[in-house]
């Protein structure tokens, strides 16, 4: 700090004093500028990146790839929710829910994180409609709670528990069924049934 303003200090000796409050008030300015943009690019890198891009396959109700508008592809699990396994009851409607829904649109994409399978979390909209909330909505996925009451903003987990909760009202998709499984219930009998005696529900991972 001192290297910086040391030569800052000299350069202004020649001036009078009104010059030099004049030029110290100009420095002052930009510094203050530079600081501030320097704190919104850290809040967009903290933020996580977005991008544009289009779907291109659905591999089940939370699970989507997209390839961007620089041909990069990526491999996204929706943030938040949590779908039926292709295996369970309501599983492969609540894929072909989100497939008529996504398959070939153009989507933005909000990345949160990047999970132990290497996808990135992230909320997908289309035309500003959350997709995530929609597959909740239309009784597809159930919120997963486990993770959003830690990391979800409080306006859109209020949002998912109410689409949520109106959707079982109305009986929609995989609540017309009695006694609908959870997904991370049904991964924690597979993971038992492959390895008896290993417990524990890892609930709360993606």
């Amino acid at each position: 700090m001192k290297n910086i303003i040391l030569p800052i200090l000299i350069a202004l000796l020649p001036l009078s004093a009104p010059a030099q409050a004049d030029v110290l008030a100009q420095w002052l300015e930009q510094g203050s500028k530079a600081a501030q943009q320097a704190g919104r690019i850290w809040s967009q890198v903290r933020a996580g990146k977005q991008y544009t891009g289009r779907v291109t396959a659905v591999a089940d109700g939370d699970t989507l790839r997209v390839t961007d508008s620089h041909g990069a592809k990526h491999k996204i699990r929706l943030a938040y929710i949590d779908a039926p396994e292709l295996q369970q009851a309501h599983g492969r409607s609540a894929q072909q829910a989100l497939s008529a829904e996504a398959l070939g649109q153009t989507v933005s994409v909000e990345v949160f994180e990047t999970d132990r399978y290497k996808r990135e979390v992230a909320k997908v909209s289309i035309n500003g409609r959350d997709l995530n909330l929609s597959q909740i909505g239309r009784g597809h996925a159930w919120h997963y709670v486990s993770i959003a009451k830690r990391r979800q903003n409080k306006a859109d987990y209020a949002a998912y528990a109410y689409a949520e909760a109106k959707a079982r009202q109305s009986a929609a998709g995989l609540w017309r069924g009695k006694n609908a499984q959870a997904p991370w219930d049904f991964r924690r009998q597979e993971r038992e049934k492959q390895n008896p005696g290993a417990g524990g529900t890892q609930q709360g991972w993606w």
